[in-house]
């Protein structure tokens, strides 16, 4: 996955906004999840922000992708996911 991350990109925030069910928030936000799987129709790449936005309370919090493992490996297709801190 990192292989399509220009060098160019390593200079840039590039910042995902996303939105995320209320539970899954509050596990990222006390730091029980430390991972987010997603499709992979962007370009992620380590360093990248995720603005995850809660859809029940609107709140947003920000992490930093530091890992990325692609699924299509394990026959999931288009699966993302996305070690984050």
């Amino acid at each position: 996955m990192e292989a399509r991350c220009s060098k160019s990109n390593f200079n840039v925030l590039i910042v995902h906004k996303l939105l995320i069910k209320d539970k899954y928030f509050k596990d990222i936000k006390s730091g029980i999840k430390k991972f987010e799987i997603r499709r992979n129709n962007r370009q992620y790449c380590v360093g990248n922000v995720l603005a995850l936005e809660n859809i029940k309370t609107k709140e947003v919090i920000k992490k930093q992708i530091e890992y990325i493992t692609d699924c299509s490996v394990y026959d999931l297709p288009n699966i993302l996911i996305l070690g984050i801190k």
